[in-house]
């Protein structure tokens, strides 16, 4: 890696006290830690594609071909790999949706393959069908219920005691078609037109540009928790950049921001993770990559993984305290 992204990359290893910290204020469930409720608009056509709501108190999560939902209370952060002996408890942080997936950097460490059940949280992931051992065997006491789709796995590794919510997440699963239930596309294309007035929703959408701009992560917000991301957008500086030229790393992700006024969507393109082509597209004119649009559009699952120089920096997440810690891992909703 070149000597700019070092600084970033170091920061990076920080993500999953980020990401897993809950940060919602409704009443956790039954000892779970709440986290920022899913706000869902009703059940619309946008663009030609009927989205369909989630279940009271669940929500939409994508990632790859496939959407699914979890419950409400659920977190974000990063599973156990192969170097799970030299992270920290896992439980503290309650159920977790998996944000690292195949992004995550692993340890040169051997651990041993028997995870004891308090290093282990109860998460869902999506992987590749044909994907690698994952370096650790199940406790006893826990169980991975799964489904195959469209040449991936959704899995749920959870306690025995958790089946029922683990099958009801199971059963959620359904491809993506050409967008997901949180109005991202499936695969990115370029700005359709212009940004106009505040939007009444905003979708943000993570893509992975290395394979074929499929979308891994996506985000919807509504009313009042739209308009910071609207504001930093417009109020950025017209230009481009922050930009590296002696360097010419391409970034493996981008996040596009659909600003929705009913059923009509207006893109703007996000680019913060190479070394040259930072900046947003798609409004009245190219704006410059600020801090304030990093921090926006960087809302969980939406993470910030790899970055160079300034655009890298202006990116990196804040350090943040550890979430407190819990008894429970999750608990059942009535659905």
């Amino acid at each position: 890696m070149p000597a700019a992204a070092a600084v970033v990359l170091l920061a990076v290893v920080g993500v999953p006290l980020v990401v897993s910290q809950s940060v919602g204020s409704r009443a956790p469930a039954a000892g779970v830690p709440a986290d920022a409720r899913a706000e869902r608009a009703p059940q619309s056509t946008a663009a030609g594609y009927d989205r369909p709501s989630a279940t009271p108190d669940w929500r939409w999560e994508s990632h790859r071909v496939l959407s699914y939902q979890v419950p409400s209370s659920w977190g974000y952060g990063w599973a156990p790999a192969s170097d799970w002996c030299a992270g920290g408890l896992q439980t503290k942080y309650g159920a977790i949706v998996d944000v690292a997936l195949g992004d995550r950097p692993v340890r040169m460490i051997l651990c041993p393959r028997a995870i004891p059940a308090d290093q282990l949280p109860m998460f869902v992931t999506v992987r590749a069908a044909a994907s690698p051992d994952r370096g650790w065997d199940l406790p006893s006491g826990w169980s991975i219920t799964s489904k195959e789709l469209n040449g991936y796995l959704l899995e749920v590794v959870h306690p025995d005691s958790e089946a029922r919510v683990a099958d009801e997440i199971v059963a959620s699963v359904r491809p993506i078609g050409e967008a997901d239930p949180n109005g991202c596309p499936a695969t990115a294309g370029l700005p359709d037109s212009s940004v106009g007035t505040r939007p009444e929703r905003v979708s943000l959408c993570q893509y992975d540009l290395a394979k074929g701009r499929q979308l891994v992560a996506s985000k919807q917000l509504v009313a009042d928790a739209a308009q910071p991301v609207f504001e930093a957008l417009t109020a950025a500086p017209k230009g481009s950049g922050p930009d590296d030229p002696s360097c010419h790393v391409v970034g493996n992700t981008d996040v596009i921001v659909r600003l929705w006024k009913g059923s009509t969507a207006k893109d703007a393109v996000v680019r913060y993770a190479g070394c040259q082509g930072n900046g947003v597209t798609g409004l009245d004119e190219r704006r410059k990559l600020t801090r304030e649009i990093c921090h926006a559009v960087m809302v969980p699952p939406i993470t910030f993984t790899t970055g160079f120089g300034a655009a890298g920096k202006l990116c990196a997440p804040d350090p943040t305290p550890s979430a407190v810690p819990t008894s429970k891992a999750t608990a059942s909703p009535s659905r």
